[in-house]
């Protein structure tokens, strides 16, 4: 979930370059100048610092640098959050584009890059019909600013700096752009549909959730300013170059009534028509290429040239891995092997009980992922149906559902079975006589570690298994 500060950010700096455009004698000018740095500017280094905290509570802390020279882009992302035992969870990436071509270097796996495709672009931001129909409501917003902020929100400092002070009595429509930025971006990357979403105890509680700001996400229904004090300063060109504040926020949510979110953010423009970007070098990372090219993070790869030996391997590999789920092999009536964009997908199908069983293999063959579909605990789900994240597993029933996975990983041989050492239970569900739960290996905190959903009744199999679950 890492989008999900990236999401936060960007909304932070939107509600920055919005407030900071409403300044009386430079509104329209500013604000095309900002989205002119955002969306058009192909040469440009922007540095961003935001520290977020929710009912008083720091939850998270963000430094993140994009710089784009021509089609070469450099971004970077750095997060910190706090533990349980009072330490940080550090996580992060580093990303370098060439054109279409992408190299992604993660901090839970130091020492090595995976190469992947994405859109070409050369600016901070991509534009596109939806951004072009915000920008444009901002637009028509600010050169109204004078009519709908009054008189004293927005002042120039004897330096020459714009500040801006809002408080609970802002303008209705300050909330309502403020909604449109937000649900713009939760809806562009998370493909969030809030009237989808429904409003029940499991899941309109941000505690619920495995984070902080992926619960925010999820369980926010509106968003409107408790207070900003935000301070920005252009260069000569009139150009923002530097912006700082504090913005406070109340989160509307479904169960819990109103939150406060809080955020100090601190954001810089450097190197405006001076950025360099050099080619993708390991070396300069000190990185190797992954010892597999199987890509769990959505960057679709060209087809490998068919390896009929290599495919025959991947079946039978399947076909053992499945083995030792608990699921009646018996019934498999047919095999395949197919690429499908990202990486091998073999099914088992056929027999009586009409579930597909789905293996997943890296470029090279590496195994990685495993799925049954369709599943009662995962499709089909009614308003009477309910993820328990609360209650558990009685002590026998945990150590026993542990003990089959456990056995599951000694016969497929996981390289990484003795790594795994905390198994919890993240939630239960009950559903059509049968009782499955959601394990995470919680010793990992960089999210690196398995990840399993289990039937337990009314008789014991692994209907999910990741090696893979990074937060």
């Amino acid at each position: 979930m890492k989008k999900v500060a990236i999401i936060l950010a960007a909304v932070v700096l939107a509600i920055i370059v919005c407030a900071a455009a409403f300044a009386n004698d430079t509104a329209v000018g500013l604000y095309d100048k900002t989205a002119a740095l955002l969306f058009d500017k192909d040469n440009v280094t922007l540095k961003v610092n935001a520290e977020f905290s929710l009912d008083g509570s720091w939850f998270k802390t963000v430094d993140g640098c994009w710089k784009v020279d021509g089609n070469r882009g450099w971004r970077q992302l750095h997060l910190r959050s706090p533990k349980a035992d009072g330490t940080e969870r550090e996580n992060g990436y580093t990303i370098v584009t060439e054109g279409i071509d992408l190299y992604l270097m993660e901090v839970f796996t130091p020492g090595f890059y995976r190469a992947g495709l994405c859109g070409e672009r050369n600016t901070i931001l991509r534009s596109t019909v939806e951004t072009k129909q915000l920008t444009g409501l901002g637009r028509a917003l600010v050169s109204q600013a004078d009519l709908m902020l009054g008189e004293g929100a927005v002042t120039r400092t004897e330096d020459g700096d714009i500040r801006i002070v809002l408080g609970e009595d802002a303008p209705a429509v300050v909330n309502a752009a403020l909604n449109q930025a937000a649900m713009f971006a939760v809806k562009r990357y998370f493909q969030l549909d809030y009237d989808t979403i429904r409003a029940e105890p499991s899941y309109a509680i941000i505690s619920n959730y495995g984070t902080v700001t992926q619960g925010i996400l999820y369980c926010m229904r509106g968003v409107s300013v408790r207070k900003a004090d935000i301070t920005v300063k252009t260069g000569a060109d009139g150009y923002p170059v530097h912006a700082e504040g504090i913005i406070g926020l109340y989160l509307e949510t479904a169960e819990e009534g109103i939150r406060q979110l809080d955020i100090t953010i601190r954001a810089d423009v450097e190197d405006m028509g001076k950025t360099m970007l050099k080619k993708f070098d390991p070396k300069d990372y000190n990185v190797e290429p992954a010892p597999d090219s199987m890509d769990p993070y959505g960057y679709e790869q060209e087809q490998p040239p068919v390896n009929e030996a290599l495919e025959d391997e991947m079946c039978l590999e399947a076909m053992d891995i499945w083995r030792y789920t608990g699921f009646n092999m018996v019934s498999t009536t047919s095999v395949s092997c197919g690429w499908n964009g990202y990486c091998y997908v073999v099914s088992l199908d056929g027999g009586d009980d009409g579930i597909s069983k789905k293996s997943f293999f890296s470029e090279e063959g590496t195994f990685y992922h495993i799925e049954a579909e369709p599943t009662d605990w995962l499709n089909n789900m009614g308003p009477e149906d309910e993820y328990d994240f609360e209650t558990g597993l009685d002590t026998e029933t945990d150590e026993k559902a542990k003990a089959f996975f456990m056995e599951f990983l000694d016969n497929i041989r996981y390289e990484k079975r003795d790594q795994v050492k905390d198994l919890q239970v993240q939630w239960t569900l009950e559903k059509n006589g049968s009782l499955y739960a959601l394990y995470e290996d919680k010793s990992d905190e960089d999210g690196a570690g398995v990840t399993f959903v289990i039937r337990i009744t009314p008789e014991m199999r692994i209907e999910s298994y990741s090696c893979i679950s990074n937060g």
